[in-house]
């Protein structure tokens, strides 16, 4: 089920792998490096407003969906958060704005978060539909909106750059449109599903209390992933942010899709299991999670770094070589904060226990933000990175402690020893190719990660390592059972 599970959500995953490589690519060759600086700052502040004002309600959308359906209440349910939703982003972008245009900011960037900011207004409208169809299962329709919207908004960014003068701002259009021409067709079949329902005031304070921990966490989540790309802007200018956000998302986004495709499979199955079934059986869920979570993710930080050289020339040259620099590190970081967020952090969900991930969270920000104030003027970027590090193993070790008190939270030791050393194997073997001599670029990433795909996955096989043998045959047969033809009555 599993297996089948995460396969469903392959299409997703490839509009997601387009569009952000598409986006690090193009941009930063089409925009100026400063130019670049200002869309990153642009785009880690529209997170930061949307996990403030609206992801309480997202939470409570992918974690209520379930109850709502087993309950006959699934009309009021989303009737009472559309229209929270509504009424937040209508009075909170008037209040952003306000604030924005006040604000004593360089004027170029008043101007692209003004398009920004409208985006992430619409986005909420759009990503409670997400979280409704997934977390009833309605995997086929999520794919296709989802791809759709994801592909069809990058496609119109790209060509608002090239067509018309706003730079900048022309990827925050270009999800606009995406989201009001595609995105509003999903939009008239949820208000389809939410027909009849009323509004519950009794509903919002519950799903309030569930989501804004929730959401006061992710908001310091993010702080601690992404508060340096400000300190980096203030002490070093623009330029040097760009930088160090192209190096970030090319290794730490190449990693979070393979988290992002696993979790989204899987928080709803064990979400539908802890309502229907109980503690036990959604431990038994995250455990084979965990399982599967560290035998993809894992390799993939170790191939990240091995190739970041030879990675660099998806990246404009105005950025590439510093970049590149604090990409293997980036990686290494990601692998810790991913772990963390989608599979620690999914405790706090399942025991309800949400107040407590947000006092996880607290030292870690308090100390990446000191260590960034006092690493960054001495050592630059690398500084930024070493801050970072330290910050994430701080806040995993919290995480999990204080999760392990209110929930099972299966921790995966024995799979991990020998995904590590099969990861290992991997690393050794790219090491001892002779391609020296040379030139880093696509071929030798090819090379490379040919062959350390394919010692990894020999190692694996070898050692059943997390029982991957058992799960690829368990996939492969329940895939084949599900193509054949019903029998004739």
């Amino acid at each position: 089920m599993l297996g089948r599970s995460i396969l469903s959500y392959l299409p997703v995953n490839l509009a997601n792998v387009v569009t952000a490589f598409g986006t690090i690519v193009i941009l930063t060759r089409l925009l100026e490096p400063a130019e670049f600086g200002i869309y990153a700052i642009a785009m880690i502040t529209t997170q930061f407003v949307h996990m403030g004002l609206f992801t309480w309600m997202e939470a409570a959308m992918a974690r209520f969906q379930a109850r709502a359906e087993r309950e006959n209440d699934v009309e009021s349910h989303l009737a009472t958060l559309y229209r929270m939703a509504t009424l937040t982003g209508v009075t909170g972008l008037a209040l952003v704005m306000t604030v924005l245009w006040a604000s004593p900011i360089n004027p170029n960037l008043t101007f692209v978060l003004a398009f920004a900011l409208g985006s992430t207004c619409l986005q909420v409208i759009f990503n409670l539909g997400m979280e409704a169809h997934r977390a009833a299962h309605r995997i086929k329709r999520y794919s296709i909106a989802y791809s759709s919207t994801t592909l069809v908004s990058f496609t119109l960014g790209i060509l608002f750059i090239l067509f018309t003068p706003l730079q900048a701002s022309a990827p925050f259009l270009g999800a606009i449109c995406g989201l009001v021409l595609v995105g509003g067709l999903d939009f008239l079949f949820m208000l389809k599903r939410m027909r009849g329902g009323e509004f519950q005031s009794e509903k919002v304070k519950t799903y309030f209390t569930y989501g804004a921990p929730l959401c006061i966490g992710l908001l310091l989540s993010y702080a601690l992933n992404s508060a340096d790309v400000y300190i980096i802007a203030a002490m070093m200018g623009e330029v040097s942010a760009g930088e160090y956000n192209a190096g970030y998302n090319l290794a730490n986004r190449s990693l979070e899709f393979f988290f992002v495709w696993v979790s989204m499979a899987v928080t709803p199955v064990a979400v539908t299991a802890m309502e229907q079934y109980g503690t036990e059986k959604s431990r038994e869920i995250l455990k084979n999670y965990g399982a599967a979570l560290l035998w993809i993710t894992v390799p993939a930080a170790t191939g990240i770094a091995l190739v970041s050289k030879d990675a660099g020339f998806i990246l404009g040259p105005g950025l590439r070589d510093n970049a590149v620099t604090v990409m293997p590190w980036i990686a290494f970081a990601g692998l810790i904060n991913g772990t963390m967020n989608y599979y620690v952090h999914r405790g706090f969900m399942l025991s309800g226990q949400t107040q407590k991930f947000v006092w996880a969270l607290v030292a870690p920000v308090i100390l990446n933000i000191g260590l960034n104030l006092f690493l960054i003027p001495s050592y630059g970027l690398m500084g930024a990175v070493w801050a970072t590090i330290s910050s994430y193993i701080l806040a995993i070790t919290l995480a999990t402690i204080l999760v392990r008190r209110d929930y099972p939270l299966p921790l995966p030791i024995r799979a991990s020893l020998e995904i590590f050393f099969c990861s290992a194997l991997m690393a050794v073997a790219v090491y001892a190719l002779p391609l020296s001599n040379l030139t880093p670029g696509f071929l030798t990433l090819i090379i490379k990660g040919g062959v350390g795909i394919s010692v990894y996955l020999i190692a694996c096989w070898i050692m059943n390592a997390a029982n991957c043998r058992d799960f690829i045959k368990d996939t492969i047969a329940r895939t084949r059972t599900s193509a054949l033809p019903e029998p004739a009555e």
